[in-house]
């Protein structure tokens, strides 16, 4: 099922248009490109100036009522920054770790700030309030959702001119905008990743190089899901011409595998190294899939010893750690 599922991600990526129904019809959704979004800025700023004559506030108009108010200090948006740059901070040090228990463990902090700093936002978000640049966004994004709906697969017939937009009632507004949601939440990077490492998208990785080859038109005319598409294909296929016997857990999982691909390859060629040297070297704290994600055997001559600990109650002392090394 969920192959057939990603089948049709890739159909409708290569083909740039999606479909659905409205009033029991068939209707095409366009996809998105770099050209459309020029557009699109240009249509979010013809809102913003209407918003403005109106007299709807700005958000740094906002922002310096709410500093005069105390509401929002300079604290605040520092706090803001910080907390982005320790999260960008934290993940380039997830690329260097090695062990899965301390990758997991660093993540769990990555989500942890994360949250307090999506918390922040939704703060901020909330005492700003209507602005003219929230105003301008909001309308621009359904002005266009409505706009990429077509009765023909040539996307050359508007399903709504533009001329009738300003005078759909909301409830047809919400269908449309629910419509299209519905559909691009197929598109999002974790569907895209999981269809490039399906069996049959396997004949495609050698062509990502070209899109000529690919679709059959040139970089500059492609939708941003067809770029998104070309440029993940690359990422796993440069992960897999430069490491061999990733494990299926891995090979089949984009998470895993990009997280596996981003993580110092200096790093890991350091501790296979030491593990293959042949004294017996192993790496603390190391499970079996740790080795396994390395590429490296575990070997079978080292010493566990957390485990001896354990069989001696918790603790070994000197002489122990003579006798395990063969010292008398």
């Amino acid at each position: 099922m969920e192959s057939s599922k990603r089948r049709r991600i890739f159909r409708d990526i290569v083909r740039g248009y999606s479909t659905t129904e409205i009033n029991d019809e068939q209707v095409f959704i366009k996809h998105l490109t770099p050209h459309d979004q020029v557009e699109l800025e240009e249509i979010e700023e013809r809102y913003f100036n209407q918003a403005k004559k109106r007299g709807v506030p700005t958000e740094k108009e906002m922002l310096d009522y709410l500093k005069k108010e105390d509401q929002w200090v300079d604290a605040d948006e520092e706090y803001i920054n910080a907390k982005k740059l320790y999260i960008e901070n934290l993940k380039k040090a997830l690329r260097k770790l090695m062990l899965q228990k301390d990758i997991d463990r660093q993540k769990k902090i990555i989500e942890k700030e994360t949250q307090l700093l999506k918390a922040k936002l939704l703060e901020k978000f909330n005492l700003v309030g209507n602005t003219c640049e929230r105003y301008a966004k909001d309308r621009s994004n359904d002005f266009y959702m409505i706009k990429s709906f077509f009765k023909d697969k040539g996307l050359s017939q508007p399903l709504f001119p533009e001329d009738v937009f300003d005078e759909l009632e909301d409830y047809d507004i919400k269908n449309v905008i629910h419509k299209y949601n519905s559909i691009f939440q197929g598109f999002d990077e974790e569907n895209v990743q999981y269809t490039i490492l399906e069996d049959f998208y396997n004949p495609y990785l050698s062509f990502a190089e070209d899109s000529m080859q690919f679709y059959g038109k040139p970089f500059c005319e492609l939708t941003y899901n067809q770029i998104k598409l070309i440029v993940y294909t690359r990422m796993f296929k440069n992960i897999f011409d430069h490491n061999e016997n990733i494990p299926e857990a891995i090979m089949k999982d984009p998470a895993k595998l990009i997280e596996f691909g981003s993580s110092s390859q200096t790093e890991r060629e350091k501790v296979k190294e030491k593990v293959s040297s042949g004294d017996g070297s192993t790496i603390v704290g190391a499970k079996k899939e740790d080795y396994e994600r390395l590429g490296i055997e575990k070997p079978s001559g080292g010493v566990d010893l957390h485990a001896e600990a354990k069989k001696k109650g918790g603790s070994l002392n000197m002489e122990d750690l003579m006798k395990l090394h063969g010292v008398t």
